[in-house]
């Protein structure tokens, strides 16, 4: 198991950021819904500030107090605490409420946009950062599905192995395998790399040899290397 996690982690990872990001839309779309909702179809009323919480940071929610049109008397708190306090003791404030459910209201000011706009603001880096990136796997899945059958295949000498340093799981970073070659018809040389190796693979490749490389013959820094001749890691 922690192997496929290493070696389908950006998967996962951005998988995780698109799950998160999922949630927050919906929570996002719920709430600007039933905002939306009371506001077109609630009852419009005033209520009374009776009490506020304070947070330990300074930030204020007021308690607010009303009668319904069947003279039920509600106490809110919507848990939303604002600084500089919004409202004080016996302040009078816009609501909306459900006319078959009370307690399902909105008071007029930061309780109407602050959980939206935190939920919409996590909807978009969380879902930009996860869905994003799951898109530009599933592209870059199909570029090399694309040069793995239309690329032209060439041989470059092996460099080096090195530790791809900008990724770590559990501490541990993988290796790459590195070929240069030089396209001799632009006089331009090239560096290839190949997929994330969780093992020292230099046992395998040695000084002399040649790694078969598919690229784009329109364009060669789009490739892919072949690593088939390696072994499977077996933890």
């Amino acid at each position: 198991m922690n192997n496929w996690i290493k070696r389908n982690f950006w998967t996962v990872f951005c998988g995780i950021f698109a799950f998160v990001g999922a949630i927050m839309g919906i929570a996002f779309t719920s709430t600007m819904f039933n905002r939306y909702q009371l506001r077109s179809e609630g009852i419009r009323t005033e209520g009374e500030v009776i009490d506020v919480n304070y947070s330990g940071k300074g930030g204020s929610s007021p308690t607010v107090s009303f009668i319904t049109e069947r003279g039920e008397t509600i106490t809110h708190n919507p848990g939303v605490y604002t600084n500089p306090p919004e409202f004080s003791v016996d302040d009078r404030v816009t609501l909306w409420y459900h006319p078959d459910n009370p307690r399902n209201l909105s008071l007029e000011g930061a309780d109407t946009w602050v959980v939206p706009l935190i939920t919409g603001i996590f909807f978009l880096v969380f879902g930009g950062i996860g869905f994003g990136g799951l898109l530009n796997r599933y592209f870059t899945q199909k570029r090399r599905a694309w040069l793995w059958q239309y690329g032209t295949p060439i041989d470059v000498p092996f460099t080096e192995v090195r530790y791809n340093t900008s990724l770590k799981v559990n501490g541990d970073s993988p290796f790459v395998i590195t070929g240069q070659w030089h396209d001799k018809t632009t006089n331009k040389v090239y560096t290839f790399e190949s997929d994330n190796i969780w093992y020292d693979p230099t046992p395998f490749v040695g000084d002399g040899r040649l790694l078969r490389v598919m690229i784009d013959p329109a364009n060669p820094a789009r490739y892919v290397m072949d690593t088939a001749f390696l072994p499977e890691a077996g933890n």
